[in-house]
């Protein structure tokens, strides 16, 4: 029986590459974990992490929502989106966060019952956990302005009233390490202090050795189905992969393609690749170039390039940039 014949049987359009579920762990995801950790064992109360957009900021966040509960079992961590409003007010903000905990009541009642029901569902779930600690990660917190950080100072106080420590970790763009610099002109040192001291750049791929990494990571460090043995690199090449086919052989091609791209299109700023469009080009080329596609024993330069445009990362690079020059 060859390898194909063995090879798992999955629904159609259901294997995490057709979905987009997947998290594959990066040398800059093992960076910020370290950060992370760091400053829970330090009982830090929180940090700044910025970068581009499309890094992967927010899958990271899932990422560590996985792995920390291995690490600190007693902690209560929460994942909150931020949203953007006209006007920021304390009855949608605190539905936010009441959605964000997963409260089964996040919309009843008036502002002062919702904060009031956010206070008793902190305070609950520390007890449940025999813990004194609850960990927010904020994503896209350069939208908070600075009654929302009085807001969030007031969910520190409350809950230090019950001996519980609070930690926020601040997951935006750019904008918010200059928003911090904003906070530090005005005297604002309560909200540096609680929310800002620390701080960690996110970054996207810059050199081979990080490209590497990921690509390893779809040939070691994943799995579907559950208990197949197959990663997603032998799934898709199965026949190849017993012959020693990996994803990380071509780091050098792939990496030399988008150089090449960049260079084609007059793109001259320091090469940083967002870990979406890495992700688009691996998906296009497990499923084109793999078994359900071509059947290539080999992905050529000239492939891995039409994977990468197939990604639309020179559009949204050549769109970032000239929206960066428009900026006052």
């Amino acid at each position: 029986m060859n390898d194909f014949q063995i090879r798992p049987n999955v629904t159609e359009k259901m294997h995490p590459i057709e979905t987009g579920t997947y998290i594959i762990p990066t040398n800059e995801i093992d960076k910020l974990f370290q950060k992370i950790s760091h400053c829970l064992i330090n009982r830090s109360p929180g940090a700044i992490i910025f970068g581009r957009p499309r890094l992967g900021k927010t899958r990271a966040i899932k990422y560590l929502q996985t792995v920390l509960p291995d690490e600190f079992k007693e902690i209560a961590t929460y994942f909150i989106m931020c949203r953007k409003y006209k006007n920021a007010n304390e009855n949608t903000f605190f539905e936010d966060l009441l959605e964000g905990v997963g409260h089964a009541l996040p919309y009843l009642g008036k502002a002062n019952r919702k904060r009031e029901r956010l206070f008793k569902f902190l305070i609950e779930e520390a007890a449940i956990r025999r813990s004194n600690r609850v960990v927010f990660f904020i994503d896209d917190a350069q939208r908070l302005s600075e009654i929302q950080y009085d807001w969030l100072m007031d969910i520190n106080n409350e809950l230090d009233n019950y001996g519980i420590s609070f930690t926020v970790f601040l997951f935006g763009q750019t904008e918010l390490i200059h928003q911090r610099t904003v906070f530090v002109n005005l005297g604002k040192h309560q909200i540096i202090g609680r929310f800002m001291v620390q701080h960690h750049q996110f970054r996207g791929i810059e050199n081979k050795k990080d490209l590497n990494e990921s690509l390893k990571g779809y040939d070691e460090n994943c799995e579907y189905p559950k208990g197949s043995n197959y990663s997603f690199t032998r799934y898709y090449f199965p026949h190849q992969y017993i012959k020693g086919f990996r994803l990380s052989n071509f780091s050098d091609e792939l990496f030399n393609a988008f150089k090449e791209l960049r260079t084609e299109s007059g793109i001259k700023e320091k090469m940083e690749i967002p870990m979406q469009y890495i992700t688009l080009t691996v998906d296009y080329a497990l499923k084109e170039f793999g078994i359900e596609g071509q059947n290539l024993s080999r992905i050529s330069l000239e492939n891995w390039r039409d994977a990468i445009i197939s990604s639309g990362y020179i559009e949204a690079e050549l769109y970032g940039n000239l929206q960066a020059k428009l900026l006052p």
